[in-house]
């Protein structure tokens, strides 16, 4: 069985509902979302995390829909966790569960720079197509903070090593190192369309149950629900550390953190 976020009730009228901070399009055998909070440069808040959860379980329940992409719009495609909201909130969603537990083929596309948690619906996609000249950044350490799920998710897919030298030196990457290092799949200079309606093509042409069977299989065998408990557990007990609060407040005033 298919765990779902939410009551079956809730996404009963699925493509009637108005999101307040996605735009959602549900084509013939595919659900494009596309995240709309560019003044906030896509920053995920509680209400955007549920919005996400609903198109999981939408994704999830609905047999014609073959394949899930994610686009943004604005210069940056996510700046990770809203981090005012995330000091207040009591949302219980894993965001890593939204990507992993959703047993569809996973698209991201890139067209504007990923920082911080937004790193994580790159690294748990099945494949990424991005822009040339993009810049991917991990500033959690900056901020009093350690990007914990995005760690995980990436250590399956890159080398230990550059996983955790990006981590704790927050780093900032461009698209053709990431390429190298296999989190992003395909780099394109002008329409990206095409390589979106080629992969599109490629998987509606593959049996739907298998694949949905396999995605299943590859997340009951390789990730591992108490090992990203336990890292939510560290993030929260760093939710209340002094280095957070200063990390908070100097981004916010623009400044260096002074740490104690």
């Amino acid at each position: 069985n298919v765990i779902m976020f939410f009551d079956k009730k809730k996404i009963e009228n699925f493509e009637t509902i108005s999101f307040d901070h996605l735009i959602v399009k549900v084509e013939i055998n595919h659900i494009e979302i596309i995240l709309n909070r560019s003044n906030k440069k896509n920053a995920l808040n509680s209400n955007m995390i549920e919005e996400l959860a609903m198109c999981t379980d939408y994704a999830n329940s609905n047999d014609s829909i073959r394949a899930v992409i994610y686009k943004s719009i604005g210069d940056t495609f996510c700046a990770g966790l809203d981090l005012n909201d995330f000091k207040e909130s009591k949302n219980r969603i894993q965001i890593a569960d939204i990507f992993n537990k959703l047993y569809k083929p996973k698209l991201v596309v890139l067209e504007g720079n990923v920082y911080a948690g937004g790193l994580l619906i790159v690294a748990c996609a099945n494949h990424v197509i991005s822009k040339k000249g993009l810049k991917l950044s991990l500033p959690e350490v900056k901020r009093g903070l350690f990007p914990f799920q995005v760690m995980d998710s990436l250590l399956r897919i890159m080398p230990e090593r550059i996983v955790i030298d990006w981590c704790t030196k927050g780093k900032t990457l461009d698209v053709e190192y990431c390429q190298k290092y296999n989190l992003i799949q395909e780099i394109e200079e002008y329409d990206i369309t095409v390589n979106i309606n080629k992969w599109i093509n490629q998987i509606t042409k593959m049996s739907p149950n298998a694949i949905k069977s396999g995605l299943k299989a590859y997340e009951e065998l390789y990730i591992d629900d108490e090992k990203i408990q336990k890292l939510n557990i560290e993030l929260r007990e760093l939710k209340n550390s002094n280095d957070f609060l200063e990390g908070i407040k100097a981004f916010n005033e623009k400044r260096n953190p002074k740490w104690k």
